[in-house]
């Protein structure tokens, strides 16, 4: 909101009324795309100033009744807020409903963001730098000391977190009000035990609160990325790798109760469809959910987007065992697209997912996507080390790609697929994959195509 009037140009006041009546109602009985849950109510209220504003609800009330927004009862409630027409003021309400989590002028504050990828705002891959301002506005208003926080993330493994932090407009909103930005890439790191299990984690993740600010998308590989799988990237490149490896779906759940973290989720846009890079879509949900209980939050927003909740979602509490504050559950109920298991950036590839690591995801987006307008053969890529025999069963065009993968099927004797190594040159890497799509019939790399793709791979290097 601009500080002037658009009509007299006179100074604006924000008003924010405390005590809301119900001047008119209105029942919906037949259901719509965006509100497929009937009947409901849109009720009119009224603030003390006369301000009007409009809510959906399930619940019944009658003409003068009071509107009253009820707080959080217990600590592991979690906070559901629309975003009507201001980001911050949707932040603050949903903190200010629970009672899990207070900041005190003195906290020391680190703040995980979402950015795995470089892309643009719009695109939804990233947190949404708007909502970091209006994140880092309340904490500064709270009294919290600037030089007292920290924004601090990395990239998926293999791309440059400073970089991806600028283009998703993070490293602005940081500068804009002298606040660190923390590349977690370059640790220090300290070990960390949960259930048998070792982590090694980022340091000032454990010295400070830790405010986790996911943006609530859809993952093709593990269903969602949300407030549980937002603090993977707070482990150094080796412990991710392994989680992956030992089957991420287990290592989650750990790590999100070895780390004490307090979520406020963006879900100001959100992702639909094959995230979470940007084959996605924005989904435009336009809330913000807040708790303490990561796994009950992503649960939450998977029953709100009418998902398939991941089965190391599902584990947490019964749904009906969640306190929701804010806005009813079914009142938000709007079906995203779902994403599908095999689909690439490039037409005729598709990508048999063993939960790869951020590496092997990033690596095969980083291709398939170079090569789009090559058509080819239709083929198959090989991600990950949670593959078996019988998912590779009658499919005659398949490559391995990167060391997951590679690993995996050396520890099943399969050595009749052809392989991309995760430590060649990216040049060479990209020549291989398009002889490979090219090539009609079972896909061969031979002598002659390693001399061609070095050969391509200095060529690049001199012309650079």
């Amino acid at each position: 909101m601009g500080s002037k009037c658009i009509y007299c140009k006179g100074s604006i006041i924000k008003q924010k009324g405390s005590r809301l009546k119900v001047i008119g109602i209105t029942k919906v009985t037949i259901p719509s795309p965006m509100h497929p849950i009937i009947p409901y109510n849109i009720i009119l209220l009224e603030d003390e100033f006369g301000n009007r504003l409009p809510k959906k609800t399930m619940r019944e009330f009658k003409i003068g009744d009071n509107y009253i927004e009820q707080k959080a009862k217990t600590d592991e409630a979690v906070s559901v807020v629309k975003i009507k027409y201001d980001i911050y003021e949707a932040i603050k309400e949903s903190v200010e409903l629970l009672n899990s989590f207070k900041f005190d002028k003195d906290d020391k504050i680190l703040i995980k963001p979402s950015i795995i990828a470089a892309a643009y705002p719009y695109q939804t891959v990233n947190t949404n730098p708007d909502f970091l301002n209006a994140l880092l506005i309340l904490l500064l208003e709270y009294g919290i000391k600037k030089e007292n926080i920290i924004v601090a993330e990395q990239a998926l493994i293999g791309s440059n977190s400073i970089d991806s932090a600028s283009k998703a407009g993070i490293i602005d909103v940081c500068k804009r009000h002298g606040i660190e930005f923390a590349d977690i890439s370059k640790g220090p790191f300290e070990a960390v035990e949960f259930d048998g299990y070792p982590f090694k984690i980022f340091k000032e993740a454990l010295k400070r609160k830790l405010v986790n600010v996911p943006v609530m998308k859809t993952n093709f590989q593990i269903g969602i990325s949300g407030a549980m799988e937002n603090l993977s990237r707070l482990a150094d490149e080796q412990t991710q790798r392994k989680m992956y490896y030992d089957g991420i779906t287990k290592a989650i759940p750990k790590l999100a109760r070895a780390i004490n973290a307090f979520t406020i989720a963006d879900a100001s846009n959100g992702m639909q469809g094959q995230g979470p890079l940007s084959l996605g879509e924005p989904a435009f949900l336009n809330l913000v959910l807040s708790g303490k209980n990561a796994a009950a939050l992503d649960k939450v927003f998977c029953n709100i987007a009418m998902l398939q909740a991941p089965f190391y979602v599902n584990a947490s509490l019964p749904l009906k065992e969640i306190e929701v504050v804010g806005n009813e559950i079914d009142s938000l109920k709007y079906p995203i697209k779902a994403p599908v298991a095999d689909e690439t950036p490039h037409p005729d590839i598709k990508v048999i997912d063993g939960k790869a690591c951020p590496a092997c995801l990033n690596l095969m987006y980083g291709l398939t996507s170079r090569l789009v307008g090559l058509r080819g053969e239709q083929m198959s890529i090989v991600i990950g080390s949670m593959i078996t025999e019988d998912v590779l069963k009658g499919k005659d065009r398949v490559i391995a790609l990167g060391d997951c993968s590679i690993r995996k099927l050396q520890e099943l004797k399969l050595d009749n697929i052809e392989k991309i190594n995760e430590d060649m040159d990216h040049v060479e890497q990209l020549v291989l994959l398009k002889k490979l799509l090219t090539t009609k019939g079972v896909p061969k790399i031979s002598s002659i195509d390693k001399v061609k793709s070095k050969m391509q791979m200095l060529l690049s290097k001199v012309v650079r």
